[in-house]
């Protein structure tokens, strides 16, 4: 039998015999290196979490795909700085300051010229620039323009702008125009009662001319205004909906109508001015039919550059995918 000085101590309860032990690995609580030693327990404890080892591997996956595409690109090293540069990224400080950059400055202008220049030749050599919608988007844009800049730059004549005028006659009528008040009646606030109240108020106003133009306290507050001038019918319905817009359209002049249903509730209107629609002479739009036109070229000379560009491709489409959604075949 042993005596308890001479006691063998199992080793599963030796971790838990050294936890208490007043070691120099559990120092004094508070200390500075009991400190250190709680952040080096913690960092053991995240560094054993599987979510961590996921996120290394991924990033490690990362860094040699990105190397890898990287080697396959010859990325051109020679990065020259030209006096032209210089000079752009000088007027442009000149610009936006309104005084020219010291000498401190323009070195700083320059080094973050540089470090953009090489983090876009190291994207471009990692393939970043590929399946990038906004990038995709850019190009298409920058192609749009070059295949349009040639008749941009070409002044239309007098007869041009006529007989574009003429054939496009209808894109240059002008609307007709209502200048009208309303009362508003909330069906949020009064329910089913809305209608009853807005047809008592109607009647009212009908019979007599003498009530007090108070629209807020006739009727309820609106959370735009009460009164609009010259207004479009396309002006009325981004504001009221379709239905208002149609039936204050059809109103006379001068006389409050019956409740109108708007998308916020109903309404008593009574238009003040009603401008019909007309078509004006060439020298009245002018410089609308100088726009129109512009914008006619542009269109017909990227269409025309593009059906050129297209007759070099080969184009297939997956005809099977329109089969299984149901839709028309396209050959």
């Amino acid at each position: 039998m042993h005596s308890p000085s001479s006691r063998v101590v199992p080793p599963s309860k030796v971790d838990a015999v050294l936890t208490f032990a007043p070691d120099s690995d559990n120092p004094e609580p508070g200390t500075p290196k009991a400190r250190s030693v709680a952040s080096l327990r913690q960092l053991k404890t995240i560094l054993r979490e599987p979510l961590v080892h996921f996120l290394a591997a991924g990033f490690l996956l990362l860094c040699f795909g990105a190397a890898f595409d990287r080697s396959k690109t010859s990325v051109n090293n020679n990065l020259e700085v030209s006096a032209a540069a210089v000079e752009r990224l000088r007027q442009v400080w000149t610009t936006q300051w309104g005084h020219s950059p010291d000498p401190a400055q323009m070195k700083a202008l320059i080094e973050d010229y540089v470090r953009e220049e090489i983090f876009y030749r190291e994207a471009l050599a990692s393939g970043l620039d590929k399946n990038d919608a906004i990038i995709h988007r850019r190009l298409v844009e920058k192609m749009e323009f070059l295949s349009q800049e040639l008749v941009s730059a070409a002044e239309p004549t007098e007869t041009q702008l006529r007989k574009f005028f003429e054939e496009n006659s209808h894109t240059f009528q002008i609307p007709a125009r209502v200048s009208f008040s309303h009362i508003y009646f909330s069906s949020t606030k009064r329910g089913i009662a809305a209608e009853k109240d807005a047809r008592k108020t109607s009647t009212l106003l009908l019979s007599s001319s003498k009530l007090p133009w108070r629209p807020e306290i006739l009727g309820d507050a609106f959370m735009s205004q009460y009164e609009y001038t010259l207004q479009t019918q396309d002006q009325v319905k981004q504001v009221f909906g379709d239905e208002f817009a149609v039936k204050l359209f059809a109103l006379q002049p001068g006389i409050w109508s019956r409740p109108i249903r708007s998308s916020y509730g109903l309404h008593l209107v009574r238009v003040s001015n009603n401008v019909p629609s007309r078509m004006p002479d060439f020298d009245e739009m002018r410089n609308q039919v100088a726009v129109g036109f512009a914008n006619q070229q542009l269109r017909r000379a990227s269409n025309s550059f593009y059906e050129e560009v297209r007759k070099r491709y080969r184009v297939k489409i997956d005809q099977s995918a329109f089969s299984s959604a149901g839709l028309v075949d396209l050959r």
